[in-house]
């Protein structure tokens, strides 16, 4: 369960961001790890895959796991952004079936670090993006094993966005972004519901409406907050979707100096508290909102809230250096700046 975002300024400056809803610990708040970091892979560094190594053809900066390259999200030098979310839809391939279709396999949960490392611009994702598929094999990371159903998303400083869907047999499908994502079903059915909310408005009702002879309908309270009457509610995807891109697409214009600001905004409607998505009663994990983290892509920073504090931690990527470097993401109540 998660949701991304995508803004521009008036400036024409991009920010995207994403809330990653688990119901697992990140930050040692429930079983799972506290290993989660900002994680900033130089250029030219070795990325050593489990199916064959390549070097960082490009620097990058995100959140992922401490001692892994494994990124959620993330920017790179170039500008381009993305983030990977649960799609149960999504397929992988066998190797045999890859290789009689010369397609090259990727790894679900390595595939923002290849993109980001490899790719400068959604137009170069598109170009090549045909070339790959995701192989059905396991991702080991220390002494866990997983391979997950999963889509991504990615964006770049001239507005352009793309989704990736796996649903080809481990081959990708290709949409074009509207500047939201959430999860399942596949995008183009969001891309459908969404019409079904096409009388939503940020416009105040003001005038009567007359129904009939007989009936006239006032507006209530001068008609505040009408416009959007009926905006779903809820924390299910198909609701975060249709809630996120009403939101984004209404708001007053902003300058870039506001950008992280109006983002935090947004997605402040589709973070989900703990305790209200459970699979069983007797299940003491809540699927809810483990981080927040916004970029600003013209900057190449990323800010990131964890549910442990309010406290915002920001990083600049830093493109030059030996090694790919860890940095704690600050759980407590007070911005953490560490350029």
């Amino acid at each position: 369960m998660c949701t991304s975002i995508t803004l521009t300024s008036t400036e024409g400056r991009v920010f995207y961001g994403r809330t990653m809803d688990l119901n697992l610990g990140m930050f040692g708040e429930d079983p799972g790890t506290d290993a989660t970091s900002i994680v900033n892979i130089p250029q030219g560094v070795r990325i050593d895959s489990q199916l064959e190594p390549w070097t960082a053809k490009y620097a990058a900066i995100g959140v992922g796991g401490r001692d892994s390259f494994y990124l959620y999200d993330g920017v790179n030098e170039h500008g381009l952004a993305g983030d990977v979310q649960v799609l149960m839809e999504a397929t992988h391939a066998t190797a045999d079936s890859l290789k009689e279709r010369n397609l090259k396999g990727l790894l679900g949960e390595e595939f923002v670090t290849f993109v980001l490392t490899n790719f400068k611009s959604v137009a170069d994702i598109k170009e090549h993006i045909g070339e790959y598929a995701l192989l059905d094999q396991p991702s080991v990371s220390g002494d866990q094993s997983m391979e997950l159903p999963l889509h991504y998303t990615f964006f770049d400083e001239t507005k352009a966005g793309v989704v990736l869907e796996p649903t080809d047999n481990g081959a990708f499908k290709l949409y074009d972004s509207i500047g939201v994502m959430t999860n399942s079903p596949e995008y183009d059915w969001h891309l459908t519901n969404i019409r079904n909310y096409i009388s939503l408005d940020n416009l105040d009702p003001k005038k009567p409406k007359s129904v009939s002879a007989n009936l006239t309908l006032q507006p209530i309270e001068a008609g505040t907050g009408y416009g959007m009457f009926g905006l779903p509610g809820d924390y299910t995807a198909p609701s975060r979707f249709v809630r996120a891109t009403m939101l984004a697409n209404h708001l007053d214009p902003f300058s870039a100096d506001q950008g992280l600001n109006q983002l935090y905004g947004v997605f402040r409607s589709v973070m989900v508290p703990r305790g209200l998505e459970k699979e069983a009663a007797d299940n003491p994990l809540s699927d809810c909102t483990r981080y927040w983290a916004g970029y600003d892509l013209t900057q190449r920073r990323l800010c990131v809230q964890s549910c442990r504090g309010l406290a915002f931690t920001a990083q600049t990527l830093k493109a030059q250096g030996e090694a790919i470097t860890f940095t704690p993401i600050d759980v407590s109540d007070h911005l953490h700046s560490l350029d």
